[in-house]
């Protein structure tokens, strides 16, 4: 490049955004989810170590804070809804502060893939939470003892996924 040369972006935002942006959904999905104070300020601590430190996992750990809290209470359709967006929240912005450096800039457009892939998870796992918490409660209120069969059709989906990647892990390349 010579000294005349300039080199133009579209919009950016700083680092601090995105990671920011991760503390601010883990405090307020525990606001939401956790209805003991204990495990809401565990969660926003181990979102500030995520954010400072993301190669510490920590965020994972305040996804945790977040189970035990929805595990403590009562179940609740919104409650679901709510959780299923902050914990796909919390992987994505946890995910892109693993790979965007402290002290640049990231162009917007560059986060529009993550922002599309969010929406597309979240058009697909919302009516099947809509669905599972309408028939597990249906189902509890016709029988004493049910079976979770959305814990079974879970544990099928992991295992038919893990087969699906060791089968192609140990495919030959052409």
């Amino acid at each position: 490049m010579r000294g005349n040369d300039s080199l133009q972006t579209g919009p950016a935002v700083s680092w601090l955004v995105v990671r920011g942006a991760l503390i601010a959904v883990v405090a307020a999905g525990a606001v939401a989810l956790c209805p003991l104070i204990g495990w809401q300020v565990a969660a926003v601590v181990l979102a500030i170590v995520a954010a400072a430190l993301p190669q510490t996992f920590a965020a994972w750990g305040s996804v945790g804070c977040l189970v035990i809290g929805m595990l403590i209470s009562e179940p609740d359709l919104g409650r679901a809804m709510i959780a299923v967006l902050v914990v796909q929240l919390i992987h994505v912005l946890m995910s892109l502060s693993l790979v965007i450096p402290a002290g640049s800039r990231v162009v917007i457009a560059a986060l529009r893939p993550s922002a599309l892939r969010l929406l597309v998870v979240q058009a697909i796992a919302q009516p099947v939470t809509v669905v599972v918490m309408v028939a597990g409660g249906a189902a509890a209120q016709g029988s004493a003892q049910t079976v979770p069969w959305a814990a079974v059709a879970g544990a099928g989906a992991v295992v038919a996924l893990a087969v699906t990647l060791v089968v192609r892990a140990n495919r030959r390349a052409p």
